[in-house]
């Protein structure tokens, strides 16, 4: 028998995986419309500084996040009693865009990301000798460049999620 024929299992689950979702969405989607915009503002060193910052603590909570959510999407789709196979196939695909932040991430914004934390090490680093105006004047309109286009790429992850918790929702309703 299973747990979800408990009404209240079913409700939390949906409660859990529909928050976890909305929670994510909400986050990815803040980090490019508010936060990058206000990291263009700072000095090289210290955008590139909140950057990695930011990063870091994205990469230690979200993807449990949206590990968990998954799971409660996928358990939804294919064990809530009675469910159509309308509901259930909104389940998994709310599942799949939820996880599917993963192997996007790592196919389109490996690249960046990894310049970024390149450039932020650079960056720290102690010089002997300090670059001219002309390559300071680059080396920051470079850095602003690649954290604004992170930004962008961002944008799709937060269409995934959104993605998936409107695929959720639909299906809980």
């Amino acid at each position: 028998m299973s747990s979800l024929n408990n009404p209240t299992s079913l409700r939390l689950t949906q409660g859990t995986a529909l928050f976890l979702s909305s929670f994510t969405s909400g986050v990815s989607l803040t980090l490019s419309t508010f936060m990058v915009p206000r990291l263009l503002e700072s000095p090289r060193n210290i955008m590139l500084t909140q950057w990695l910052r930011t990063f870091t603590l994205g990469a230690s909570t979200v993807p449990f996040a949206t590990a968990v959510t998954a799971a409660a999407y996928v358990w939804l789709g294919l064990k809530t009693p009675g469910i159509t196979l309308f509901r259930s196939r909104l389940y998994l695909a709310a599942a799949g865009l939820t996880v599917g932040i993963v192997p996007y991430t790592i196919a389109f914004m490996g690249g960046t990301n990894g310049r970024l934390k390149e450039m932020q090490k650079e960056a720290n680093a102690v010089q002997l000798e300090l670059p001219s105006p002309e390559v300071r004047a680059e080396e920051e309109k470079s850095a602003k460049a690649l954290v604004d286009w992170w930004g962008v790429l961002n944008l799709g992850r937060a269409v995934m999620l959104i993605s998936g918790a409107v695929c959720g929702l639909v299906a809980t309703l």
